[in-house]
């Protein structure tokens, strides 16, 4: 499964593989690894002490998930080499979906986008219909998976740009919602 990693403004996508965790993909070069935790966090937190082997060298890396709110993926502290980095984790798939709504502040409206190709499946609200945050507007069909898209506002429905069945490209407008 891919996830996309970001330290300073900087996004690596990192896959790992399933058969054999101790191999991942790092921005498409393959990379050995092997960590052992060595001791968990006091407190009931994701992280700990671990040690890390890559590239024929010894680390000792302590890590825990940090809370940020409003906020999409897992942000971890990440203490390395005597290097404090924030690091954000998120998964490539939610990436996209999230980027798939974009907003036209100067309008107060929303517009919700295809974040891949693929088919619509239900379009859930005509228009004038009152939505909130995070109710689903479209329904799309992409890699034989539905995804739910969501409103990223409260609002009432503007304007629906497909129509059941139509098949649509990455980036295309789906849905147009204004805010209340």
């Amino acid at each position: 499964m891919p996830y996309i990693s970001s330290i300073n403004s900087q996004s690596y996508i990192i896959t790992v593989n399933r058969e054999n965790p101790q191999e991942i993909t790092l921005d498409g070069q393959s990379v050995k690894i092997d960590w052992r935790q060595l001791a968990p966090l006091a407190v009931e937190a994701q992280g700990g002490r671990y040690s890390l082997l890559m590239g024929g060298k010894s680390y000792e890396v302590y890590a825990r998930e940090i809370n940020k709110p409003d906020s999409n993926g897992f942000w971890y502290e990440v203490v390395c080499a005597g290097q404090r980095f924030e690091v954000h984790v998120e998964d490539e798939r939610e990436k996209a979906l999230s980027g798939s709504i974009t907003s036209a502040h100067e309008a107060g409206e929303a517009i919700v986008r295809a974040p891949m190709p693929g088919l619509v499946l239900g379009i859930p609200f005509e228009p004038g219909a009152k939505v909130e945050r995070g109710q689903t507007v479209v329904v799309l069909e992409a890699m034989k998976m539905e995804n739910d898209l969501a409103s990223p506002r409260a609002g009432t429905v503007k304007e629906v740009k497909v129509t059941k069945g139509q098949t649509v490209n990455q980036g295309d407008a789906l849905v147009v919602v204004a805010g209340e």
